[in-house]
């Protein structure tokens, strides 16, 4: 049961792991990572209210042998900075790392909760994400 301070869902597990775990080994542009963003979106429980704190999300392009564009996420405890998420991503025939931006910004509004979400991180999702359509 959770305490008078924290929220109803804290301490939960997060849903972010099963559906990256759900869609593991999917083939490229089969739509597995719009699948995990309206099944994070579609949750009536964020997974920051999960985790009890708002979430960050970290992401940086890694070495890749071959010839994908490979991109690591991290999700921390705003708060806490506790380490929750990490997986990587590996994009086939992507010109560039801004699309991998887009999804980071994407991920945590998405685990916040668009309501939760500062106006400021709002506003470079729509900047990254208009600058990625140039970069396709």
């Amino acid at each position: 049961m959770a305490q008078d301070n924290e929220p109803l869902h804290a301490h939960e597990p997060l849903l972010l792991p099963a559906l990256i775990e759900a869609h593991r080994g999917n083939a490229a542009g089969d739509g597995t990572v719009t699948r995990i963003i309206r099944g994070l979106i579609d949750s009536p429980v964020t997974d920051a209210e999960r985790a009890g704190e708002r979430l960050l999300v970290f992401g940086w392009q890694v070495a890749s042998r071959d010839g994908k564009l490979r991109w690591t996420y991290r999700v921390v405890g705003e708060d806490s900075g506790r380490d929750l998420v990490e997986f990587t991503l590996a994009v086939p025939g992507c010109p560039g790392d801004m699309p991998c931006r887009v999804l980071g910004l994407q991920l945590q509004i998405s685990l916040n909760g668009i309501e939760r979400t500062k106006p400021d991180e709002l506003d470079a999702y729509m900047e990254l994400a208009e600058a990625a359509r140039f970069e396709l």
